[in-house]
């Protein structure tokens, strides 16, 4: 089963905004059921990271494909 985790950044960004990116959190969330691919919003792979614009923003996140994790690096508003 795929996990997430959450850098630093990416973890004070969501934990400041809260209630205002609930949406966001649970598409991320969501990431661990389709191992690490986004299924909605737009997307570009680039050499090991994936950029992804969802709900407003934009994430970056890395696929740890053998240890079947998504290890997202950051989040800004789009």
């Amino acid at each position: 089963m795929w996990e997430v985790w959450y850098g630093l950044e990416a973890a004070n960004y969501l934990n400041d905004n809260g209630p205002l990116v609930g949406d966001l959190f649970f598409a991320i969330e969501a990431l661990a059921e389709s191992a690490g691919w986004p299924q909605t919003g737009d997307s570009q792979q680039a050499e090991a990271l994936v950029f992804w614009r969802i709900r407003g923003h934009f994430v970056i996140y890395q696929r740890l494909e053998d240890a079947q994790i998504v290890q997202i690096a950051t989040i800004k508003p789009a």
